[in-house]
């Protein structure tokens, strides 16, 4: 069934449908982001080390978050077609099925992250880093059992279109998480004196608080109606559940892929000295900020719009969402890339402030500030195309490109400008950028062969 004859034009109604879901999801995402930048304005304010420590501690926590996200991922893409093809019974049970592949996958997770410092050791890390950020894992291990929980509902949410709500809860997380960050670290107000420890107290208390949120009335009966309806479904439904692993592995290999590659690199930059770490820190921390809120939130959208015209069986209007989400993207984002490539000093001094620490970052910092400028934008492009061709329920084959991109191609390239020739932590951000490059134009290639090759029955398989 082919669609090139169709305008592929960006369109007014489609830039609005688009915004509606993204806008919210954005300002969501956004105070996640400002989370993880409290928790590392207060740890680099306590010290270098400490900063350096929660970084490689999250770098691994990352690998078992994103697993677990990609399984779940098939939240959206289930519920928004069931939306799309007019179901709205099934979609309590589609969540209470993430809800078990939630639980399942918590208990693994928790288990690998309990012996942190012995990993981060076999890895080469300097031990006193890696014993502070085994500390800090001691008490943010217990986090990931909300944080899947959460991501369940928030998957839920917004294929329902109801993404104001994450945005509300995530900001009172915000709220709650600085103040938490500056009595338990920093000893405020009667409170002991805590340290790195204290900023992993305070997330298990913020991820608890914002599950709760999540289930209260206002939020949950808002999507669901009856909360007595909703419990009665939870008995495991296998058809779906072996629905969510086809779709949910390749999912969670993608990512794993990316934050694996993320995570590999934090512990390169760790082999140039704790400086490195905290610039490699800084810059991605930098990285989510500008770019990833953006296209994380329009590449949602994405899913979600697409697999809704797949339950409508509108395969017309596949080009038309695409094109919508990445001139969005672009006039959202520009701006901010340009800000930042002109005025990187100061992004690093945000960090750790303007005495003799932020003097002696600069010099290393400052440059990768400019690197990741490009990176945002090729970055976001990535994510934009690759999250439409989930919405097609092709997994395998991007999974597929990811793997050969950022291993084959980024983290070699990375290796070689770093160590070889000299260019240090510089040098691994040029082998992620280049890899996400090369990811991006293979997805959007896929994207042209996939809407070129629908079937004319309006069946859309699982890949």
């Amino acid at each position: 069934m082919p669609i090139s004859a169709v305008s592929r034009r960006p369109s007014a109604s489609e830039l609005g449908n688009i915004l509606k879901i993204s806008l919210p999801l954005a300002l969501g995402y956004l105070g996640q982001v400002a989370i993880g930048i409290t928790d590392s304005v207060m740890l680099g304010r306590l010290s270098p080390e400490a900063l350096g420590a929660a970084g490689l501690a999250l770098s691994l926590y990352e690998i078992i978050l994103t697993i677990g996200v990609g399984m779940l991922f098939p939240v959206v893409v289930l519920v928004s077609r069931a939306r799309g093809a007019g179901r709205p019974r099934a979609v309590p049970v589609i969540v209470w099925q993430g809800l078990w592949i939630a639980a399942v996958l918590s208990v693994p997770g928790c288990a690998i992250l309990w012996n942190l410092e012995e990993v981060l050791l076999a890895t080469g890390q300097i031990p006193a880093l890696a014993r502070m950020a085994g500390h800090y894992m001691d008490y943010f291990l217990w986090t990931v059992f909300p944080a899947f929980i959460s991501i369940v509902f928030i998957h839920a949410f917004t294929a329902m279109g109801r993404a104001e709500t994450i945005a509300i809860i995530m900001w009172l997380m915000v709220g709650l998480n600085a103040v938490l960050d500056y009595v338990l670290i920093f000893g405020k107000f009667g409170a002991p004196t805590m340290g790195i420890a204290g900023a992993g107290l305070v997330s298990i208390i913020v991820y608890i608080a914002a599950l709760m949120l999540f289930l209260t009335p206002p939020a949950f009966h808002g999507l669901f109606r009856s909360g007595m309806a909703f419990l009665r479904l939870w008995r495991p439904k296998w058809t779906i559940l072996g629905r969510f692993v086809r779709l949910g592995w390749p999912k969670g290999l993608e990512l794993s892929m990316k934050n694996g590659l993320y995570s590999v690199t934090a512990l390169l930059a760790g082999r140039f000295g704790t400086q490195a770490i905290v610039a490699h820190t800084i810059a991605f921390q930098m990285a989510i900020l500008i770019g990833l809120v953006v296209s994380m939130a329009v590449a949602d959208a994405m899913t979600a719009r697409i697999a809704i015209t797949v339950g409508r069986k509108d395969y017309a209007s596949m080009w038309r969402i695409l094109n919508s989400g990445l001139l969005l993207f672009l006039f959202f984002v520009l701006p901010l890339v340009v800000l930042l490539g002109l005025f990187s000093p100061w992004a690093v001094m945000l960090f750790v402030g303007v005495g003799p620490k932020a003097q002696s970052l600069l010099p290393i910092a400052a440059p990768l500030m400019v690197l990741v400028a490009f990176f945002v934008l090729v970055d976001g492009l990535r994510m934009i195309t690759g999250q439409a061709l989930n919405g097609l329920s092709d997994m395998k084959i991007p999974a597929l490109i990811a793997v050969i991109s950022y291993w084959g191609i980024g983290l070699p390239c990375g290796v070689m400008l770093g160590f070889p020739m000299g260019l240090g932590v510089l040098g691994l951000w040029w082998g992620l950028t280049l890899g996400m490059t090369i990811t991006a134009a293979a997805y959007l290639i896929r994207f042209w062969w996939m809407t070129g090759h629908l079937p004319p029955n309006g069946v859309v398989r699982h890949r």
